[in-house]
């Protein structure tokens, strides 16, 4: 989920309420669902995750869009295909987008967020991650699943040694 109120701050910082996007993927089970009932399942994960707070609001307004069939880019391999931040061949161009090589760790929507501002940054002549919040470090049995699976790969023989 995304405050999109908090995106725009400054600029909406005074105004009343928040704008709250929330996406779900691998829900084709959600599909058979209301636009209502869907605006409701949002509100109840949103009143589940947030608490307190977010239990006391109302949904004033809801916008649901509904992607059958609906596929991101990614698949295994794709990173190597991804292209860097900035243009090898174009010097002052830049990628940015949920497509492009970064060790940040997002992905979708918070990759090309993310991405943007590198972009910006650089453009800037900043560091590329000034002002990006790095990710939290992987909570302790994802980390332990991570080196298991890549203990797994270096043994059996797969993977990219140099990406780890």
């Amino acid at each position: 989920w995304f405050d999109i109120k908090k995106l725009h701050a400054p600029a909406l910082d005074g105004e009343a309420g928040s704008v709250i996007e929330v996406d779900y993927y691998h829900a084709n089970t959600l599909l058979l669902l209301s636009d209502e009932e869907i605006a409701a399942k949002a509100k109840r994960d949103l009143d589940s995750m947030l608490g307190g707070t977010c239990g006391a609001a109302s949904v004033v307004d809801a916008a649901v869009v509904k992607l059958p069939n609906a596929v991101n880019w990614y698949f295994p391999g794709s990173y190597d295909s991804m292209p860097d931040l900035a243009s090898s061949s174009i010097p002052n161009a830049y990628f940015v987008g949920d497509l492009v090589r970064t060790r940040h760790g997002s992905w979708s929507q918070e990759k090309a967020y993310v991405t943007g501002l590198q972009a910006a940054n650089v453009i800037t002549g900043r560091e590329p991650d000034a002002g990006v919040v790095p990710l939290k470090p992987d909570e302790p049995h994802v980390a332990a699943g991570r080196s298991a699976v890549s203990l797994a790969r270096k043994v059996l023989g797969g993977g990219d040694a140099k990406r780890g």
